[in-house]
This record gives structure tokens, C-alpha cells and sequence, in this order.
């Protein structure tokens, strides 16, 4: 009898001791006393944990849900262009093995090459247009590459696996549909705000200027009159300072266009014409600073510009819906 009473005293002092040992250690530390759960609450803590696991849902990515890469290969010494259906807005690269850019003058297009000569890591590279859709690439090191344009206007609807729809992405307060729309819509307009500047018998025109939905239409008519072609680089848009002092850095802070109609237009025949929209987000310009229009020459010096002031954007005239 005195064996089994014994017995049961010990095994009391056993499921006691972890409840003391806790007691012990908030005596010697009492700044550990927040840390630590009273011996009580562990239970409670200890029953939730179950009913919070089974409310997790963990999903599975199925096939359907992959998006299909494009392969490419490029090189150091030679430039790979990519052409797309609408203009580019964001461009990402799994490391900087590659560099890629838009080409000047069309939105479209992105060039990439190796940044290094002796190669690199296969890599990634992803694309996505204005009109809401995303291009996957896997990317690979070629000395000589055996292409160097490729032309996904064409593949579409042959390989529709690589571009999905994202117009939940975009933040553009217009389509691409709709930018497209008024663009053409505002080459139709005569009147209204108008700057021109003519050289070397090359002629560069604003005829109007136009908003919808916090996006300014700048319609650009353009003209040669002599017998030599005119091949445009790029058209650039940036606020500068109106004076600037001697010894003294000119600030400039160039604007990016949304979208350009005509993009693929970069030929002015000798003698001919060629208009183009750009379409740019809102901007105001401050009193000491005004918005310069400039059209280069591509390999030659015939290059044009003209200002405008905050006054002349005031008057941008509303297109009708």
C-alpha cells in the first residue's frame, strides 16, 4: 500500500515540474515575463491551432494556368529586334546578362543584346504592350545568331499559349482601341493652337491640341519640300528651363508618350509629307519652364524644334466622345 502511494506522489511531482520549471525561470528573468505564455493558456493556444490550419485553402497550378515562353538566342556583336503589335510599356530581364530598350522613334520595337562578351546564364525576358498583353521569352547566349528580327504581330493567333490578356495591369485612363480612335480622329482637326518651324525646306507643324480622359493629343504634320528623303530618328518631348544661368546645368525633364500614331512611318519622301500623333499624360509646365517639340534626322543635322508654354497647354480643346 505504502508502494502505490509512493507511486502516485511521483507521478504527481512529474506533471507539476514543467508548471515550476516555468515558475523558476519568470523569478530569475522577470523581463522575459511578456515573452512567455502563462502555463494556463497554453491549451487554449494549443486547441486553435487545428481550426486554424483547416481554414487554409492551398492551390494547385494546373496546366491551363502556365503561360508559354518564346525561345530566342542573342549575341554580343549583333542587336536582336523584337517587333510588337502596339506599343511597349514595361520591359523585365531575369538578370543583366542582356540589355534590352525600346528603339527610338517606335514604341514597338525592343532591341536586345548580350552585356557581356564571353556570354551569359540562360535568362528570361518579359514583355508587355499597351493593349494589355504579356510576351515570355526564354533567352539563351549565340555568338552568331542565325535571327535577328522576329515579328510577334505574326503569331498571335498561331501562338496564343505566350500572350495573355492583363488589362487589369494597365493603368491608362484610355484603351488602346481608343487611343487609335482619337488619334485619327484629331488628324481630321484644323485649327485651334498652332506652332510651325521650318529649315532646310523640312517643315515641322502642330495643328491643334487636344485632351480626353487626362491624356494630351499632340497631332505632328510634317513636310519635306526638297528632292532629299527625310529619315526621322526620333521626335522628343521635354520640359525645359526658360533661362539659365552661366555655368549653370540645363534642366531637363523628358516625357515619355503613351502611344504614337503612325509609329511605323519614319520616312519623310523628298518631296512628300507625314503626320503622327502623340498621345502624352497630363502635365502642366510652371511659368520659368516650357514644353520643347524636337524632331531629329537620323545620320544628318536637319533637326527642328519649337516651344510651348503652360499658356498654350491651358488651351488644349476637349475631343468630342
Amino acid at each position: 500500500m505504502k508502494n502505490i502511494t509512493s507511486l502516485a506522489c511521483l507521478g504527481l511531482a512529474l506533471l507539476t515540474f514543467p508548471a515550476t520549471a516555468q515558475k523558476s525561470t519568470h523569478r530569475r528573468s522577470s523581463g522575459a515575463r511578456l515573452a512567455v505564455a502563462s502555463p494556463a493558456r497554453l491549451p487554449e493556444a494549443t486547441a486553435a491551432a487545428p481550426a486554424f490550419a483547416s481554414a487554409q485553402k492551398i492551390l494547385s497550378l494546373e496546366e491551363e494556368n502556365y503561360i508559354g515562353s518564346y525561345r530566342m538566342s542573342v549575341g554580343f556583336q549583333k542587336t536582336t529586334h523584337l517587333i510588337f503589335p502596339y506599343a511597349v510599356s514595361y520591359v523585365d530581364l531575369g538578370n543583366g546578362g542582356i540589355i534590352a530598350d525600346k528603339a527610338q522613334g517606335a514604341e514597338n520595337i525592343v532591341r536586345v543584346k548580350a552585356s557581356q562578351q564571353q556570354g551569359f546564364p540562360q535568362t528570361n525576358m518579359t514583355v508587355v504592350t499597351t493593349d494589355g498583353r504579356l510576351y515570355s521569352f526564354i533567352v539563351d547566349y549565340e555568338a552568331s545568331p542565325r535571327v535577328l528580327n522576329y515579328n510577334l504581330a505574326a503569331s498571335e493567333v498561331s501562338n496564343a499559349s505566350a500572350v495573355i490578356p492583363l488589362a487589369r495591369l494597365s493603368n491608362q485612363s484610355l484603351t488602346q482601341t481608343q487611343l487609335e480612335d482619337y488619334s485619327h480622329q484629331v488628324l481630321t482637326y484644323t485649327g485651334g493652337l498652332r506652332r510651325r518651324k521650318a529649315k532646310d525646306n523640312i517643315t515641322l507643324a502642330l495643328q491643334g491640341m487636344y485632351t480626353q480622359n487626362d491624356v494630351f493629343f499632340f497631332p505632328l504634320h510634317m513636310a519635306n519640300s526638297s528632292n532629299i528623303s527625310y529619315d526621322v530618328d526620333f521626335v522628343k518631348f521635354y520640359i525645359r528651363d526658360k533661362k539659365v544661368a552661366k555655368r549653370t546645368a540645363i534642366q531637363e525633364t523628358e516625357l515619355t508618350p503613351l502611344f504614337v500614331y503612325n509609329a511605323g512611318e519614319t520616312k519623310i519622301p523628298g518631296p512628300g509629307k507625314m503626320a503622327q500623333v502623340y498621345a502624352l499624360n497630363k502635365f502642366t509646365i510652371p511659368d520659368d519652364k516650357y514644353l520643347v517639340v524636337e524632331m531629329f534626322e537620323k545620320g544628318g543635322g536637319r533637326h527642328l524644334f519649337f516651344n510651348l508654354t503652360n499658356r498654350d497647354i491651358l488651351k488644349a480643346r476637349k475631343l468630342n466622345q
